[in-house]
């Protein structure tokens, strides 16, 4: 039986359209708090694939990601968000990000240290049917952010 190739042109406006898909969940959703982005970018229900040292897996649907994002801005009303690098292949999208912000309020019992600090992580994504169906983290996230991990508090 013979392989089904892709039509080399549906794949390239394919992996453009969900780079842009990406970006836009991370500078507008995230970097602007945008919500309604997240509605548009994200699967109706997404799994994280946390990093090797969680060990877990979680589905979460929409409004818990929204949830998620508004919490950390919360706790990071400054926060900004810049794509260092963003590639695509298929259905996948690998993007190194770096969230920067002061933390001026409580995220899951951390208390506001009111420092600056920066965080950079690399996400693959996987998409089903125009959405983000998968997210896979890199690191330990917002415990970098914090700088309860080593590395991540600004020197001010």
């Amino acid at each position: 039986m013979e392989k089904k190739r892709h039509n080399t042109a549906e794949q390239t406006v394919s992996t453009a359209g969900n780079k842009g898909v990406v970006s836009r969940m991370y500078e507008e959703g995230w970097g602007q708090g945008r919500l309604e982005v997240l509605d548009q970018a994200w699967a109706p229900t997404h799994v994280l694939h946390w990093n090797e040292q969680a060990k877990t897996d979680q589905s979460r649907t929409v409004a818990e990601l929204k949830s998620i994002v508004s919490s950390y801005r919360a706790a990071f009303p400054d926060l900004s968000v810049r794509i260092n690098e963003i590639l695509a292949e298929r259905d996948k999208v690998a993007v190194q990000v770096t969230f920067e912000g002061t933390h001026q309020g409580v995220y899951e019992g951390f208390q506001p240290t009111n420092k600056r600090s920066r965080f950079t992580d690399m996400q693959i994504l996987t998409f089903a049917h125009g959405k983000i169906a998968e997210t896979t983290l890199g690191s330990g996230g917002l415990k970098y952010f914090f700088g309860i991990l080593d590395g991540s508090v600004l020197n001010e």
